[in-house]
């Protein structure tokens, strides 16, 4: 049977297989093999096509051809790379044949990309008067997005690669970088220079933003920080803050810590309407269906991590937080959880103590204190519960919540294990205050209260190419 191929017009065209295979031939320049690997694609192909196979489709076909073989030699990796990026060159610059014409298509199209981006209120509107186009566009070497591989460029096209208000991709890669570096360099005297030497960098792989910048820098909502440590307090109005705080920062790309440890636990009094809390789950809950339901349009998707300090008498529902199995209304099915531990639970896990859990609204200095103030300060609320001057608590085996903590974590991969006093005792920044819990990653520990948020900006250096042997 004859097939035929749908070209973007809407006009139908013989399959011509000699086309795909200059193609793949293209893709393979300068990779051993490189006629067998035509002949072996090409063959793939085949059993894959059916008529009226779109242009497209048979885009995506042959470059999924080519990725089902990276298993059997890393250089398919490469043909898959090479075949996206052209498809990706076509939607944006059109048709081409040699590589000058692509660089000269790069350097004749970027103006009118940023234009239209401005023209559509995707880009910053003072990209069209700080700049010197001429110089940018000259700049421009789409031969360096020869250091992607395949999921950096669908990465690229996909999350970072701004679009169109009809959904038409404005960016290649290298208009990409571009985008970035004059997003960077918007105050500086010299813009342009020094964007350039931002594009330098980044083009390279020398040097690349954090992810919230390559997201948003350069566009109508330049929110370029990465993540954001917070600590929602005991009262309504900051945990409606909070929620609100939440759905801004998940716009805006953020990955956020929130510590609940000072929110009081279920049943405890609240005076002003004399009626009993329902403990933090339930907030919680809402915050998690905020992360949803701010979801960027696949850009980024809202990410959290809760943090608990496991004295809370509430810790061991937040333990089950992640469970597939009960209350959907205490569960989180996006945000992730944390525990922050102290020293002195551990103490008590390895001399076999009790472990006593309590209300906040109770122990409330407990969440400010870390090492040996903590450990004397919760012996004193033990012995307070014990002569019965604590109105809510509850005693349990250190070595059985510890259990309960790793079987959740086997079960779930949550809570994450974090350590309270390590943190705080070893930290160079905890000056203005108590750390109470770290980023959405791990990896930033930053103090915070109720009238600051802490912030951090990462960014990643290839150091393989700045080393010099």
């Amino acid at each position: 049977m004859a097939i035929t191929v749908v070209k973007r017009n809407g006009e139908r065209e013989p399959y011509d297989a000699n086309k795909i295979n200059l193609a793949i031939e293209h893709a393979s320049r300068g990779l051993d093999e490189s006629i067998t690997w035509v002949t072996q694609i090409a063959s793939e192909l085949e059993l894959t096509l059916f008529d009226g196979i779109t242009t497209q489709q048979l885009d995506e076909a042959v470059i999924q051809v080519a990725l089902q073989n990276v298993k059997d030699d890393p250089q398919f990796d490469t043909v898959a790379a090479r075949l996206l990026l052209k498809t990706i060159y076509k939607q944006v610059l059109g048709d081409y044949e040699t590589d000058d014409e692509l660089k000269t298509l790069h350097a004749q199209h970027f103006r009118r990309s940023v234009e239209r981006g401005v023209a559509e209120g995707l880009f910053e509107p003072r990209f069209t008067e700080l700049y010197d186009f001429d110089r940018l566009a000259a700049a421009l070497e789409p031969s360096r997005d020869g250091l992607l591989k395949y999921i950096g460029v669908v990465t690229l096209n996909n999350r970072y690669g701004i679009k169109a208000r009809n959904g038409e991709a404005l960016e290649v890669p290298q208009f990409f970088w571009m985008r970035i570096a004059m997003g960077l360099s918007l105050n500086e005297a010299d813009p342009t220079s020094v964007a350039l030497g931002f594009y330098e960098k980044m083009s390279k792989l020398e040097y690349i933003a954090a992810g919230s910048t390559l997201v948003n820098a350069g566009t109508a909502y330049p929110q370029l920080s990465n993540c954001f440590v917070m600590e929602m307090q005991d009262d309504i109005e900051n945990i409606a803050k909070s929620v609100r705080d939440v759905m801004w920062l998940t716009k805006g790309t953020g990955g956020i810590g929130l510590s609940v440890t000072k929110l009081r636990a279920q049943g405890s009094p609240i005076r002003s309407n004399n009626t009993t809390s329902t403990g933090p789950i339930p907030f919680m809950h809402t915050i998690d269906s905020v992360l949803r339901a701010v979801s960027r349009g696949g850009k980024k998707f809202g990410a959290l991590c809760f943090y608990m300090e496991n004295w809370h008498l509430d810790f061991p529902e937040f333990l089950d937080l992640r469970q597939n199995s009960g209350d959907p209304y205490r569960r989180t099915r996006t945000a992730n959880t944390a525990v922050w531990i102290s020293d002195e639970f551990m103490k008590r896990v390895q001399n076999d103590q009790d472990w006593y859990l309590f209300d906040p609204l109770e122990v409330a200095d407990l969440n400010e204190l870390y090492g040996k103030a903590f450990s004397e300060r919760y012996a004193h609320y033990v012995a307070e519960a014990e002569a019965g001057r604590l109105r809510m608590f509850k005693k349990i085996g250190a070595r059985a919540q510890f259990k309960d903590i790793l079987m959740s974590l086997q079960t779930t991969s949550h809570p994450w294990l974090t350590w309270k006093d390590t943190i705080n005792n070893r930290a160079l920044n905890n000056n203005t205050g108590t750390i109470h819990l770290s980023n959405l990653c791990t990896e930033i520990c930053l103090p915070q209260d109720e009238e600051n948020i802490s912030v951090c900006n990462l960014a990643s250096i290839n150091l393989s190419t700045h080393l010099r042997l």
